[in-house]
């Protein structure tokens, strides 16, 4: 997400770098300033598994760039905001529930009920043991990290038995105690049935929406820099149902605004024959129209809407709706997905094609 730059100051930067006999990049040299991506069509390296396809793809439209990764490459995120929140890996299936032990050491299989982390997919009301699916920071299952010591409890965490394939077992639960270190976060862990535990510091980083740890492997690599992305294209778990009625569900081809980084976004659906709506096209939506969207923060602005599963609706991509996106630079792009990979739209499950283009 660049901010623009004109032509005459642009020509004039890099006449003085190149007077002075240095070089400037993105990363070190903060006056740099790239214009931002006309617009492209991509698709996404969604990787293998199809409709539960094994990357989450972050994507920057005003670089034109995606980046893969693993879903299941880590289990928790520590927050780099003021709070001290802490995400459960939603995009594996993630679970936990807190039991009244504050000493890790202390917490074994014997203090919970292991059909309590299991998340009762399709039944009403059940998300008592997941993190908010809209990614409320504010709704997290582990608690906000208290100043006290004292006052934060060990969690029992499932790293992914939300997978609807998924079955839980005492050797696949891992046990958790957080708290602070001065503006940062300390660590203990270990696989429940330990009697010691590994610890480790994370240190909050302004450049980033959250910092990652893997149980299995440490310190993870996930997001890129918060000002670096402006969509996540993933599997994840979610919601059917509406109201009282909703549900959780294991939903694939989620799309997810970056929120936290003051990315907004709008839907515009509009009848293709250009007869009620009044709404534009995709290829006549101009930067004279961008005052009549009402932009939205909600990271699951986009979600599930913009394809279909199942009959008699439509499935795959559908042709009647894109995406109006703010960026936090303010560039505004419109968005829409050609193909998904099911019904007829031409495409394969788990590399879905969007194309967007720089309106303002």
């Amino acid at each position: 997400m660049k901010t623009t730059h004109n032509t005459l100051t642009y020509l004039s930067l890099a006449l003085s770098i190149a007077l002075v006999g240095t070089s400037c990049t993105r990363g070190n040299d903060p006056d740099l300033i790239i214009p931002p991506s006309n617009g492209s069509t991509l698709t996404l390296n969604g990787g293998s598994g199809e409709s539960a396809a094994e990357n989450s793809v972050f994507v920057d439209l005003s670089a034109d760039e995606q980046t893969a990764i693993k879903r299941t490459s880590w289990n928790l995120g520590f927050y780099s905001g003021s709070e001290f929140r802490v995400i459960l890996n939603s995009t594996s299936g993630a679970s936990a529930i807190a039991v009244a032990k504050t000493d890790i050491n202390a917490v074994s299989a014997s203090d919970i009920n292991i059909d309590d982390l299991a998340i009762p997919l399709g039944q009403p009301g059940a998300f008592e043991n997941i993190d908010d699916v809209t990614g409320d920071i504010s709704k997290t299952v582990i608690a906000e990290i208290a100043a006290s010591e004292d006052e934060n409890r060990v969690y029992v965490i499932n790293p992914k038995g939300g997978s609807h394939s998924d079955v839980l077992s005492e050797e696949s639960l891992y046990k958790a105690r957080i708290l602070r270190s001065g503006n940062d976060y300390t660590l203990q862990y270990a696989q429940l049935g330990a009697s010691s535990f590994e610890t480790i510091t994370i240190k909050k980083d302004a450049d980033y929406n959250f910092k990652y740890i893997s149980f299995a492997n440490g310190p993870a690599t996930v997001e890129p820099p918060k000002a670096d992305w402006d969509i996540q294209w993933t599997w994840s778990l979610y919601f059917g149902g509406i109201g009282t009625a909703a549900y959780p569900y294991g939903f694939s081809d989620l799309v997810f605004i970056n929120h936290l980084a003051g990315v907004t976004s709008a839907e515009v659906i509009f009848d293709e024959d250009g007869s009620s709506t009044g709404k534009p096209t995709y290829a006549d939506f101009s930067a004279s129209d961008i005052s009549g969207i009402t932009f939205n923060n909600s990271r699951n602005t986009i979600g599930s809407t913009w394809r279909g599963t199942s009959p008699p609706n439509a499935v795959g991509a559908f042709t009647d709706r894109y995406y109006v996106i703010k960026d936090a630079a303010g560039n505004v792009y419109k968005l829409r997905f050609n193909e998904m990979g099911a019904g007829g739209d031409g495409g394969q499950r788990g590399y879905p094609e969007l194309e967007y283009q720089l309106v303002k």
